[in-house]
Order: C-alpha cells, then structure tokens, then sequence
C-alpha cells in the first residue's frame, strides 16, 4: 500500500510491507509491532511470518502474522477528526490462546501513561481500548526488542509497570486475550485532544468513504478482483497527493516524467475534476520565479496546457474566469520571450506553441474573444515564420492511444517485455494493489500512469477531422479475454459523460452503451469489430463472433487471472450515469 492519508489533509504516512508505520518529518516517528506468542516473540520487521492483502472492500490493507494456533491481523487507516486527522490501528487475535502485542514507538520521546493514554510532554500521543500492562524504556530497535524479549509480562490483573528511564523509545506491552482486538488512536498533527476510540471512524465508515469518491468519478467493473484493488489504490494514492504541499515529498520522484501534470492529468481523466483544479492551481503558485522577465518556464507552459484539458472536464464559464488575469500575464511573458524571427526557426519552441493554442482556447471559453483573436493573429505569423502548424499536446501520448501508454509504463518500470499488457501488470502488483518503484511501494507517477493505461485500454477518445470525437470501447480486448464481461460508469469524455458494458452470449460480444454529451460522437469498438461503428448516443449491437488462440484454452482454469466470469447470459445491464 503506497503512503496513507485523507482527502483535505495534508498528512502523509509510510505504511510498508510489515505493517510498520513512518510519520516523515524532521525527525521520524515510527511505530513497529510484535506478538508475544507461546513459542517466542515475533517482530514484523522478521518478515517472514508477514503477508499483506486489501479487506473484502477492496480498500484497507490488513496485515497478518502468523504465530503458532493462527494469525494476528492488524489493519490501518488514517481517519478525519476535529477538522485534521489521527491514525488508528487494529490489532485482533484470531489464535485460540492469549497473546501480547508489543507496540515499539521510535522517536517518539519520553512517555507517560495514564490509565489508556499515553502522553508526550503532557501532550496525549496514543489513546488505547486496553491499558497497557508494561512500558520499556530503550535505544534503538534492536536494543527495545532484546529488552522485550528479556522483560516478564506482567499479569493483567496488575498495573502498568515500567522498566528503565524515559527516553526517545519505549514500547508498549498489551495483553490480547483470544478473539479481542486491540484498538489504537495515534496523534498526527500535535493535537491537543484525540477523539475516544468508541467516538472515532470505524474501518467501514472509512471505506465506504473511500468508495463514494470513487463513485464521483469514472467506474470500472470487471470480474478480475485484482483491478479493483489496483484501480482502488492507485486512485486513492493520487486524492492524497492532490492535498500535498508541491514540496512534499509525495512528489520526490527519480523522473523524466512530469510527475505534477500527469498526476492533475489523471485524475481528470477519471472525474476528479475538483482534486485536479486544486492540484493544477498549487503548480501554478509554485511556478519557480525567472531572473528575467520575459522568461516562461516549462511549469508555466505545462499549467497552460492543463487547464485546456480541463475544458474538456467542466461546463460552466465561471469555472476559469478567475484565471484569466493569471492567462494573460502568462501569454505576455511567452510572447516576449520568443527570439527574432531569424532565431525563431533555429529553436525549438513546440512546447510554447502548444502552450499559446491552450491559452486561444481557453479565453474563447471564458469570452474573452478580443484577447483570443490578437493572440490567434500572433500565432498565426509565428507559425508562419517556423513553418509547423502540426504541433501536438505534450499529454497526446498520455491520452490518445493505449498501447503507447503501456509501453511508457513498461518503460518506467523497467520491465523487459516484447509486449507489455494490463494482466501482466496485475501480476507484478502485490496482494495490496500497488507495485514497489524505486525504493518506495509506490510513486505518483506510477499510479497516474497506470489510471492514464485503464482509462485508455477502456475508453478513448480523439477528434476526428470531420470535428465529431471518436470514442473507442474496449481497446484492451485481446483473445484471452474472450467471455470476460465488463462495465464502465460515469467515465468523463469531452463535454459530457459516457457509459458502457459488455455481455457475452457466447463467444459473441454484446455491447450496450449510452453518451450524454452535446458533441458529435463516433462510436467504435474496433479491438472486438473493426467494422463496426455508430453515430447514436444510445444503442445496443452484437458484434462479431470472436475466436479464441488455440493456446488460450487454460483461461477457464482455476490458475487464471481472469476465472470468475460474467455468465454470458447475465442481466448485467442498466441505465448508465
């Protein structure tokens, strides 16, 4: 699971692959775990008795060691409360025997404990469901778990007892009695107060939470499991990015890839227009100030870029007026910065030409058609003089084709396939949905590309010269998902919504689809028919027969990635959003 948070919060937890928690700052808290066991202790950094996968939701990630007589389950969000948000942990004993649950704080500082809160220089930094029955005093990871492993848990009926001198770690030992769970709320943001755990979120009021900001957005069903996990993950990952500060470390990526704008393009790609205008508004204001004046930046150029694709997302007029002083400084400046015409045709300014056209329409949107026609006569002589007027969006190959997108994630992710495909991508994913890059379990750019891949291997969308959009269904179909039903809801497209599904009655496809959009549309699905096609914005149709490999006869068995099929019969339809 990549970095923990909530939407509106700036907070951002490392939650890594032993259940292990990071607060990043100056200086690191971190939060380990252990279960004291009828054997032995067990640490979650051993790893060994780890393993990690999503809840039936699809959403929290639960943590599981196992010790002899069964496992301990440990599940984390980051929830809202007073405004900010805390963390809360859950720890529940599955085994038919007592256990203990050693919670190690790292850097916390010295702590005190009154009855099931523990303190931090007065300040409460945990609220607990059990009072602890030990605290150790230590240095350092190894020295805390030597001292637990050497320290007697004390008999519960006892009270707290304390080994050593404060210092900046301690652990906390509490008893877990078979079938109980240890519950656990931990200060985030140096609150005053923290919320009683019978008063505070529970792991489902958070997940359904999650699942309704999906629902504003684009949704995708399958019968792949894996996808929703992976979608789930990656969406959620890219909503916390949105609220970080542009120094975060959220955005600390090792890329050529412009991390900001495919991360704003993403989640517009997906229906989160707002979390977008946010995202594109915060790279705005960062814009690196140039020593010269007549200097634009590619931030600036990138931003112009962004808000022409957020044309496509949104309807009202007002949504971009409050940019337009911003737009017209901005166009000034990239005027002035253009060299002579005898130095125009040696440079290569395909970013600022693009970046002009996006700023063209974006004051035709906003009525500013005075602005807009003076613009449009300067682009005109500047296309004259360097003698292209065929220079694309530098989102084009993020947007238009599917498999060009598959292969710059392959790219990124350095993985040596001829032919990378979206099945081979959920096999390297973990249990969790996310898939380690670099040294992180995740990174944004990442998570964009692969929200930017789905989009396109399910719905695309381009222009066509007659000025109707094509949208193209389906794009990811290949023969080894012959009888895989899929549907898709609420999917944004240019000045409108769109929806569609797929049913199978045999091994002919039937496709149901439904546009709410003012533009001329096509619609193809040439992956599955390339003959097929339709200018309605409501049908159904019946398209070819599809003939499986002769090699893909395994896809039925047990061993697939794709063996819970929709039955090709089954009355999966309805009225789309």
């Amino acid at each position: 699971m990549p970095e923990l948070g909530i939407l509106g919060n700036h907070v951002l937890l490392d939650l890594d692959s032993s259940g292990n928690l990071t607060w990043p700052s100056a200086i690191s808290k971190r939060l380990c775990w252990g279960v004291g066991a009828d054997d032995r202790w067990h640490f979650s950094e051993e790893r060994a008795s780890i393993r990690q996968s999503v809840d039936s939701n699809e959403i929290t990630t639960v943590t599981r060691m196992r010790v002899p007589g069964g496992d301990i389950t440990q599940r984390v969000e980051v929830i809202p409360w007073g405004g900010q948000s805390v963390t809360k942990i859950e720890f529940y004993n599955e085994t038919p025997i007592p256990v203990a649950i050693s919670i190690l704080l790292l850097d916390f500082g010295p702590v005190e404990i009154d009855s099931t809160t523990v303190r931090v220089n007065a300040k409460p930094i945990i609220v607990s469901s059990k009072v602890p029955r030990m605290l150790i005093a230590g240095s350092g990871y190894q020295d805390m778990t030597d001292r637990i492993v050497k320290a007697e848990i004390q008999d519960s009926r006892t009270s707290t007892s304390s080994i050593d001198k404060p210092s900046r770690d301690s652990a906390l030992i509490f008893p877990l009695p078979h079938s109980t769970k240890l519950e656990l709320v931990i200060n985030n943001e140096d609150l005053d107060n923290l919320p009683d755990i019978e008063r505070s979120p529970s792991f489902k009021d958070v997940s359904n939470g999650w699942l309704k900001h999906f629902e504003s957005g684009m949704e995708i069903q399958t019968d792949d499991n894996r996808l929703a996990s992976v979608l789930n993950t990656a969406r959620r990952h890219l909503l916390i990015g949105s609220d970080q500060e542009i120094n975060s470390r959220f955005w600390s990526v090792d890329s050529d890839e412009p991390v900001l704008p495919l991360t704003a393009l993403a989640l517009m790609a997906w229906g989160h227009t707002d979390s977008a205008k946010k995202l594109i508004f915060k790279y705005m204001e960062s814009t690196p100030t140039s020593l010269f004046k007549n200097n634009v930046n590619k931030e600036t150029l990138y931003a112009l870029c962004l808000w022409q694709k957020y044309l496509e997302f949104c309807f009202p007029e007002e949504e971009l007026a409050d940019i337009t002083p911003w737009i017209n400084e901005s166009v000034r400046q990239l005027l002035a910065s253009l060299p002579s015409k005898r130095r125009l045709k040696k440079r290569d300014i395909t970013l600022e030409v693009v970046s002009l056209r996006a700023a063209i329409e974006i004051l035709m949107f906003v009525q500013e058609k005075s602005l807009a026609t003076e613009l449009q006569n300067q682009l005109v002589r500047i296309e004259d003089v360097i003698g292209s007027k065929e220079n694309t969006s530098p989102f084009r190959k993020y947007t238009q084709s599917y498999q060009i997108i598959i292969e710059t994630l392959s790219g990124y992710l350095q993985i040596q396939e001829p032919s990378l495909t979206l099945d081979q991508i959920l096999i390297k994913a973990d249990p969790t949905g996310s898939l380690i890059t670099d040294s992180r379990q995740q990174d944004p750019v990442f998570s964009a590309l692969l929200l930017l891949a789905i989009r396109a291997g399910f719905l695309q969308e381009e222009k066509l010269p007659s000025g109707e959009k094509q949208i193209q269904v389906a794009s990811l179909y290949d023969p080894d998902w012959i009888g895989v039903g899929i549907r898709v809801n609420n999917a944004p497209v240019n000045s409108g919504i769109m929806g569609y599904a797929i049913r199978w009655h045999g091994t002919s496809p039937a496709l149901l689809w439904e546009a709410n959009t003012s533009n001329r549309i096509q619609i193809n699905a040439r992956s599955l028919d390339k003959s097929w096609f339709s200018n309605d914005y409501i049908g159904e149709t019946l398209l070819a027969k599809q003939m499986p490999k002769e090699t893909a006869v395994t896809i039925h068995a047990d061993t697939s990635l794709l063996k819970n099929r929709i039955k090709p019969d089954s009355p999966d339809g309805g009225t789309f959003r």
